[in-house]
């Protein structure tokens, strides 16, 4: 009697295997959100779903997408700013979320369509999409402090009453309402797409839309009413790379333009206060002493309290604008890489006309752009793990896959090389620029305050040192706590390509006025003012060397011009107490007092 062969195992289901990928590198950027110092541990996780991947295909394979090059700068930029970066540990930790982001892109775009489980067949990623927002509300409904949140919006007190009044106590890191709102109303349109008709999706759809309006985030409000306007407008129209279709465009942008004035006007004009305009002219200033390389990963609040407010303690996490923090963190880089992917999104949607996330990730782009004029959820965020999520959905239909080899030029979706003649006339034009005077001149004074920077606030921590200028002056008896001799080198050289630099003029101001070279610190600074009278620290700095010399009606002229409302006047004047020079002291309160800067006159 032949003998029944048992029955084989059923085979392994590669789909399933393949979706393990977006699984482990989904459960990595949680841990990297939670614990973002756990710094590169979540990346085994990583390496664990890449190795799922290997096992489905069978081969080494890399997808090429035709946004590969810029997130290749992103991720260089990224590095850059880790190297520079004077908090080392926040850096680290910085980075490492970016490099999550940018392993969610790539799982993401390669990511199976379906997976079969049992006898169905479920979308992973529309699931991914559907769930995430929710996700999001949900835990910000559920830990948001509140009490503290009311009276920005009266009408939406009563429900903020309600939801205190049941509201467990959570541990765990707490999201700030703007940056809430932010992630929310950019992953909306994403979620919209990925439930489509199914009606068991859209009471996620409405919790979301519950957490976005508990946010009271007005500009995530405006930012989603103005890019779901432009496009509405736009499928009505016409696209405006169609025949006719550009006078469409110029339609849409209008009508939403106008509608975005009409939202911002009607939901209170506290949308951009004054204060935040100061931020966002005072994170100019600072952008500008780094224009090339940026002040590196998560540095802004000290290095703007020490060389823009002129504070001893941290005042502001960030500029509370995306663009503005890509450059002030990765340099022009970073930043260059951020526009190219938005052009190559655009590039993508245009080939890929209505597939199902082609309007979706432009959507949400949009948002994050514009609120991001305003706030920034995304990259001032840990949220910056979700912020390549629109370009991977864009991706997902343009990309193709080669094991390892070159994609022919004719394949559609492949990234390809620009052109010789492009580049080679970029590198003309960048080096042409290089070798102006000028120029070179800013690149010697962006060396040196960064070398400035990381000398000073790698030490610098209060109450151990009272204020930064401890720092630069010599004890008795003892070297002083960091050596700038390099960082002053470079602003001499700066200054001996230009001598109008109002950066290098302004650093060495600042450094002569804490070892006490007052007259030498009055000319720098008195350059710097004529070439760049509008930057705060140089009116605040100039207006303190003409105290301490005597000027006092100077002093206060110019100190009329600059918020000394956190305390920066009582600063400058305990210092000088502190090191014996009570008359200094005595002269910048009474060039400080209310009635003396209302007698100055410019």
């Amino acid at each position: 009697m032949t003998p029944t062969p048992s029955p084989r195992p059923p085979a392994p289901n590669p789909h399933l295997l393949a979706s393990l990928d977006l699984a482990l590198t989904g459960a990595a950027c949680v841990l990297w959100y939670l614990r973002p110092a756990w710094w590169p541990w979540p990346l085994l996780l990583i390496a664990a779903g890449r190795l799922a991947r290997i096992l489905t295909s069978g081969h080494v394979t890399w997808r090429r997408t035709d946004f590969d090059w810029p997130l290749l700068l992103f991720f260089l930029s990224a590095a850059i700013g880790m190297g520079l970066a004077h908090d080392r540990t926040a850096g680290w930790s910085k980075f490492w979320v970016i490099v999550g982001g940018l392993a969610l892109y790539d799982s993401l775009v390669f990511a199976p369509a379906q997976v079969r489980l049992g006898r169905r067949q479920i979308a992973a990623v529309r699931v991914l999409l559907a769930l995430l927002p929710a996700v999001i509300a949900g835990y910000f409904l559920l830990t948001n402090d509140w009490p503290a949140r009311m009276g920005k919006l009266a009408w939406l007190d009563p429900l903020m009453r309600w939801f205190a009044s049941w509201q467990p106590v959570l541990p765990g890191h707490r999201l700030h309402p703007n940056v809430a709102g932010g992630l929310m109303a950019a992953l909306l349109p994403l979620q919209v797409a990925a439930v489509g008709r199914a009606g068991v999706g859209w009471p996620l759809i409405g919790l979301t839309a519950l957490g976005l309006l508990m946010s009271a985030s007005r500009g995530a409000w405006i930012a989603l009413a103005v890019a779901v306007a432009f496009w509405a407008v736009w499928q009505v129209w016409g696209r405006p790379w169609s025949r006719g279709g550009r006078l469409g465009l110029i339609v849409g942008l209008a009508l939403a333009a106008t509608f975005g004035l009409v939202l911002a006007l009607r939901l209170g004009p506290e949308l951009l206060p004054r204060d935040r305009l100061a931020l966002l002219r005072d994170s100019l200033d600072l952008g500008l002493d780094y224009p090339f390389t940026g002040l590196g990963l998560a540095g802004f609040q000290m290095a703007c309290s020490s060389y823009v407010l002129l504070l001893h303690v941290g005042h502001t996490v960030h500029s509370h604008n995306l663009l503005l923090n890509l450059w002030l963190e990765q340099g022009v880089l970073g930043l260059a890489a951020f526009l190219g992917l938005l052009a190559m999104a655009v590039r993508a949607q245009r080939a890929e006309g209505r597939a199902r996330w082609s309007a979706a990730a432009l959507v949400s782009l949009a948002v994050i752009v514009l609120h991001g004029l305003v706030d920034d959820a995304f990259y001032g965020s840990r949220g910056v793990l979700l912020l390549f999520v629109p370009f991977a959905l864009l991706a997902r239909g343009s990309a193709s896959v080669s094991a390892l080899k070159m994609a022919p030029a004719d394949v559609p979706g492949t990234s390809q090389v620009p052109g010789r003649w492009g580049l080679s006339l970029v590198a003309v034009l960048i080096l042409g620029l290089a070798l102006l005077p000028a120029v070179r001149a800013m690149f010697q004074a962006n060396l040196g305050a960064v070398l400035q920077t990381r000398a000073e606030l790698s030490v610098y921590h209060w109450p151990t040192y009272p204020i930064q200028d401890a720092l630069r002056r010599q004890a008795p008896g003892s070297p002083p706590p960091v050596d700038l001799g390099p960082a002053i080198a470079r602003y001499r050289a700066a200054l001996a390509l230009d001598p109008r630099n109002p950066a290098a003029n302004r650093r060495l101001g600042q450094i002569e006025l804490s070892l006490g070279h007052y007259e030498a610190a009055r000319a720098h600074l008195e350059a710097a003012y004529v070439a760049a009278a509008g930057q705060r620290a140089t009116r605040a700095l100039l207006a303190e060397a003409y105290a301490v010399m005597g000027d006092v009606p100077r002093a206060a002229a110019l100190w009329r011009t600059v918020d000394l409302s956190a305390g920066q006047a009582a600063l400058r004047t305990w210092w000088y107490t502190s090191i014996g020079e009570r008359d200094a002291a005595a002269r910048i309160e009474r060039a400080t007092r209310p009635e003396t800067s209302q007698r100055g006159s410019p």
